[in-house]
């Protein structure tokens, strides 16, 4: 508890957590403005600023990258466990997303 509230390491504490929150601050401030500049626009609601990157994009991506970004979102899940739970489970279920829009969008002709 005293090193949450910044009195266990002193002055050193004190910094780190405010280095801390203001991290925080700044992601929070910049995700909700990435949120505005991809808002639907008035004139057409279904029209975005920018488009999200396309399903599958990270199989694209160089090995170099996929072998630092792995073991680093790993590692993240490992450090912060709600994260580490959500992060496999949102993943398992826009695989199956896909899988379930693939089979609509290519489903063989009955009978033909």
């Amino acid at each position: 508890m005293r090193a949450h509230t910044g009195t266990f390491f002193g002055l050193a504490n004190r910094i780190v957590l405010a280095v801390i929150a203001l991290g925080l601050s700044i992601g929070i401030v910049l995700g909700y403005r990435m949120w505005w500049q991809r808002r639907p626009t008035r004139g057409d609601r279904r029209a975005l600023v920018g488009l999200a990157p396309a399903r599958g994009t990270w199989r694209h991506l160089p090995w170099p990258a996929l072998a630092v970004a792995v073991p680093l979102v790993v590692a993240v899940g490992w450090a912060f466990p709600l994260l580490g739970w959500s992060l496999p489970a949102f993943l398992v279920l826009d695989g199956l997303l896909a899988l379930i829009h693939r089979r609509r969008t290519v489903a063989p002709a009955a009978g033909a």
